[in-house]
């Protein structure tokens, strides 16, 4: 389905977990001199608008990143670098009212000599994409060059399959579908279990919700990676992130920073959360990812909110 638009949830406390661990994914590859190629199997358009109406209409980044930043403002003592160099992009997007999708943070982390695949089959959202990633408005360094980019209109799934191995052997791949269909699921751990065979020294990035309502489609697709990876190579590092913000037998439904009604709180929610999951994950990824995401569960999640 095409229907799925993340205008309206960028910048929420999702992305901000994935986007934490893709930045912190990026930075250990580029320890290394050797070039490698990052995959993004579902790109979206690249860029947001956090004054667009549709973000306004849900108030997620302003539950979200909005509300991270003013909290690191007042909180200068904070010391992840590896999330702080995550804030510091995020930083520079924020003073135009912009919130940087995966696309664009791969491509401002990454080097000269990478390659960086992404795909998009969203009309709308490709021709977005497209045009964002051209704009160089912001760069680490005033002298850096950007990474070779390849823009596919194109299946995610039947892409990441079709290229990999890539040329370069050294590499990874950020999997963050819609989950609007049931089927998303089982898609996920089928592809990467696939892929997984043939290219076993790639990073593989997973994002996934946490719905009350889809429990066991998760869990059946976190084991089935599982233990397909480690068919493969039983010492395969995977490291499983959660950050909840809402307690999941609470009810989210409308905007995040309005009053629920006593109504509302006997629903489960639609997303209390999400989680990261990562394959061949980098040293120190899941220590100090886990010092962030208490972190975050401190500063944006409403379940301290309430136990307050």
């Amino acid at each position: 389905m095409l229907s799925y638009q993340h205008a309206y949830h960028a910048g929420n406390h999702a992305d901000i977990l994935k986007h934490f661990v893709l930045t912190f994914v990026l930075k250990s590859l580029n320890k290394k001199e050797n070039p490698y190629t990052f995959f993004d199997t579902h790109s979206g358009s690249g860029l947001y608008d956090l004054e667009d109406n549709r973000s306004l209409k849900t108030g997620e980044a302003s539950c979200g990143i909005k509300k991270l930043l003013k909290a690191l403002d007042d909180t200068p003592c904070f010391d992840f670098p590896d999330f702080l160099d995550y804030i510091d992009i995020v930083k520079t997007y924020a003073k135009k009212n912009l919130y940087p999708g995966s696309p664009l943070i791969e491509r401002d982390f990454m080097r000269s000599q990478d390659f960086l695949i992404l795909s998009e089959l969203h009309p709308q959202e490709i021709e977005n994409l497209r045009e964002n990633i051209n704009d160089s408005f912001y760069k680490k360094l005033e002298d850096s060059d950007f990474p070779s980019v390849m823009i596919h209109k194109r299946d995610g799934w039947e892409m990441l399959k079709a290229l990999t191995p890539p040329h370069t052997k050294r590499g990874a791949v950020l999997i963050d579908p819609s989950y609007e269909e049931s089927e998303d699921y089982e898609l996920a751990a089928k592809t990467i279990c696939e892929v997984f065979k043939k290219w076993s020294n790639g990073i593989f990035l997973l994002w996934y919700p946490l719905l009350a309502h889809r429990e066991t489609e998760i869990n059946s697709m976190l084991e089935n990676i599982k233990s397909d990876v480690r068919r493969v190579n039983k010492n395969t590092e995977i490291v499983n992130l959660k950050l909840c913000v809402f307690d999941k037998d609470r009810h989210v439904e409308k905007s995040l920073d309005m009053v629920l009604s006593d109504e509302d709180k006997k629903n489960p929610p639609r997303l209390y959360g999400s989680g990261m999951i990562v394959i061949n994950a980098p040293w120190k990824l899941k220590e100090n990812g886990e010092k962030v995401v208490e972190f975050l569960k401190n500063v944006i999640s409403f379940q301290s909110q309430e136990e307050s």
